[in-house]
C-alpha cells in the first residue's frame, strides 16, 4: 500500500505544533455557515462549471469519542466501497440488546449536503451544510417551474432559511426561496464570489477500509465480520433495518 505523504505530513505538524493545528482546525469550520436561529438570506451558488453538480453528496457515520466528543467519517457505502461501520450498524439492530440499538442509532449514516452559499449579511462566501430535509426544500424550489435555477447569477433567487428550535432539535419547515429573482451582483462582484467558491466536493474524502474497520472496532471491542477491504463476503442491506422494524 503507497503511503500518504500528505497526511503524514499533517499527522507530524499536529504533533509538532498542536497550537497551529488547533488554529489550522478553527479555520477550517470558519468556512461553514453557522446558521443562526429565525430567518437568514443566503444565495445558493452554482458551482464553476458544468461537470459536476453545484452541491457535494455524502453520508456521515458519528462516532462516539467520550465526554460529548464525536469524529465524524464519511460513510464508504454510498460512494460504491464496503463500509464496516454500515456492517457494524446494521449488526447492531440484530441483536435486540437496547443497549446495541442506542449505539446503532448514534453510528446511523446521515445524510449531508455540502454546497456555497453567498451570507447576504456578511457578503462572505460560506459552505453549507445541510440535511436532507433542507435540501429536498432547495432542489424542490428548482424543480418548481415559479424558480428555476434559483443559483443563476443572473435571474436567481435568494433563499431564506428560516431556523426554528423544537427542544434542542432545529426545524426549517419555513424555509423558501424569496419570491422574487435578484441579480447576485456586479460583474464584477459575481467575478469576485466565484472565485471565493470553497472546494466542497474535496469535502468528500474517503478513509481507507483498514482505517474504518479499526474505528468500527473500537466501539465494538470485537473485530468485525462480513467484509473486507477486497468486497462484502455477505451483503448487508437496508432490508437488515427495515426487517428489524417491521419485527
Amino acid at each position: 500500500m503507497a503511503i500518504d505523504l500528505e497526511a503524514l505530513r499533517l499527522k507530524h505538524e499536529q504533533l509538532t505544533n498542536p497550537a497551529s493545528a488547533a488554529q489550522n482546525n478553527a479555520d477550517f469550520l470558519n468556512k461553514f455557515y453557522q446558521i443562526p436561529e429565525g430567518t437568514n438570506a443566503v444565495r445558493i451558488l452554482p458551482w464553476k462549471d458544468e461537470e459536476k453538480e453545484f452541491y457535494a453528496e455524502t453520508k456521515i457515520h458519528r462516532i462516539p469519542q467520550g465526554e460529548g466528543h464525536v469524529k465524524n467519517v464519511h460513510c464508504r457505502k454510498i460512494h460504491g466501497e464496503p463500509c464496516p461501520l454500515c456492517d457494524m450498524y446494521y449488526g447492531l439492530w440484530k441483536t435486540g440488546r437496547k443497549e446495541d440499538e442506542d449505539l446503532a442509532r448514534q453510528i446511523k449514516p446521515r445524510s449531508r449536503y455540502y454546497m456555497n452559499v453567498l451570507d447576504r449579511e456578511s457578503g462572505d462566501v460560506k459552505i453549507l451544510s445541510v440535511g436532507v430535509i433542507l435540501f429536498k426544500k432547495i432542489i424542490g424550489a428548482m424543480l418548481d417551474p415559479d424558480f428555476g435555477d434559483i443559483t443563476d447569477p443572473q435571474n436567481g433567487h435568494d433563499f431564506k432559511i428560516v431556523k426554528e428550535m423544537e427542544g434542542q432539535w432545529p426545524k426549517y419547515d419555513q424555509s423558501q426561496p424569496r419570491p422574487k429573482s435578484s441579480v447576485l451582483g456586479s460583474n464584477q462582484e459575481v467575478a469576485s464570489i466565484m472565485e471565493s467558491l470553497h472546494g466542497v466536493h474535496d469535502l468528500v474524502k474517503l478513509e481507507d477500509y483498514d482505517t474504518v474497520k479499526q474505528s468500527a472496532e473500537s466501539l465494538m471491542g470485537t473485530p468485525i465480520k462480513g467484509t473486507s477491504s477486497a468486497g462484502a463476503s455477505e451483503e448487508v442491506t437496508d432490508n437488515d433495518y427495515l426487517n428489524k422494524l417491521q419485527s
